[in-house]
């Protein structure tokens, strides 16, 4: 479908001023609709609320793209979207300068809400939430091509999302592992192993001031993955680099990594919980970003035990005056929530905290005021005495 879609009018109860609708709050439409159209939503007086894909299935029922009822409803909206989205990206932010692996559009962040593309070096990584951008996925990749000439592309979903939202993507074709650059350090990305592509954009501000604080210490690197703290400290000058993790393949990847940087780092196969237990030796840097731990309100009870008794392991093998980088990833933990949790896991330890910086994703993940649950990532910095 091309130039203007057709829309049909969509009454909802609950407040204004989000980009979400839950499938309670959306009066179901006679006659039914398919899930992915775009419809135009309205309130209880029939004013108008918003544009957005419908989808009956999902639990999100409604996701808001525009709440102008000016704005046409068309290719060109998505495709002035995504121009804008790159044009914060390359002329404000200037990420290409610096790194060639960065998101191009985030979500809600860049009203486009069920979207998330990630730049690789030549490859665009797209990774859908919603039907209605599935059905536009061949649009999505040729508005892309006039942005990125010549880049290849990376389709994917959850398998949950994709069977609740009612998509199945075709097999993906094959694509080989390609280097990125951040800051001066070389990182190998693997599309066929591992937790989405085995790289994480939204810390590369973090990795980076985590660096400074690196040279010439001994830094401890927990659930390192494929090594981005750890290969970030040692290009930085770091006196000794220790990484550990519990996925051999990761670990692997991240060898990979550091021969590729012609830097020394002692990556570890091992469980953080039995390493930090048997630990002997003290760290001047201890950075802790594990995977995240409350996918789900379920799992919130479990998730927070985890992250008060990881850090107050961690804040043990920390040397006096030494640093701590701890980080969620984990948005059903808030911010708030989260520097509790650091502060009970520090009297648990017998340490005292400096907070010295608290951080979050880079600014190429935008977090819009309409969704400030957006604001997923917790970086804290603190200094141990």
């Amino acid at each position: 479908m091309t130039g203007s879609f057709p829309c049909v009018r969509l009454r909802v109860g609950g407040a204004r001023g989000h980009l979400f609708f839950y499938r309670k709050m959306v009066h179901p439409p006679e006659p039914p609709i398919p899930p992915g159209v775009l419809v135009d939503v309205v309130d209880r007086e029939n004013v108008f609320v918003g544009r957005a894909f419908y989808n009956p299935r999902s639990q999100i029922a409604l996701r808001l793209l525009s709440m102008n009822p000016e704005e046409p409803a068309g290719d060109e909206f998505f495709r002035r979207k995504l121009h804008t989205a790159v044009a914060l990206r390359h002329d404000v932010l200037r990420l290409p300068e610096v790194t060639d692996a960065y998101r191009v559009c985030h979500s809600e962040g860049d009203g486009l809400s069920g979207l998330v593309v990630d730049r690789l070096g030549p490859v665009l990584s797209i990774e859908l939430f919603s039907i209605g951008f599935f059905k536009m996925l061949d649009r999505l990749q040729g508005w892309l091509l006039e942005l990125f000439p010549g880049a290849r592309f990376s389709a994917r979903a959850a398998p949950e999302v994709a069977r609740i939202e009612g998509f199945r993507l075709p097999p993906p074709e094959p694509i080989e592992g390609v280097t990125v650059r951040e800051y001066g350090v070389e990182y190998r990305v693997d599309f066929a192993h591992g937790h989405k592509t085995g790289f994480f954009c939204d810390q590369r501000e973090n990795r980076r001031e985590a660096s400074r604080l690196a040279k010439g210490r001994d830094v401890l690197d927990l659930c390192t993955y494929t090594g981005g703290f750890a290969l970030s400290a040692s290009k930085a000058g770091a006196r000794r680099v220790v990484g550990v993790d519990l996925d051999e393949m990761a670990l692997e990847v991240a060898r990979r990594n550091a021969r590729l940087n012609r830097v020394k780092v002692d990556f570890l196969h091992a469980d953080l919980f039995n390493y930090l237990r048997q630990a002997k030796e003290k760290f001047d840097v201890v950075i802790l970003d594990p995977p995240k731990q409350a996918p789900s309100r379920e799992d919130l009870p479990k998730a927070r035990r985890a992250y008060h008794d990881m850090n107050a392991l961690a804040m043990k093998v920390v040397a006096p005056g030494g640093f701590l980088v701890s980080c969620s990833c984990s948005g059903l933990v808030g911010e708030e929530e989260f520097l509790e949790l650091l502060r009970r896991a520090a009297r648990i330890a017998d340490r005292e905290v400096q907070i010295l910086r608290v951080a979050g994703a880079g600014p190429d993940h935008p977090v819009s005021s309409l969704y400030p649950e957006g604001r997923y990532l917790k970086a804290v910095f603190g200094r141990l005495l």
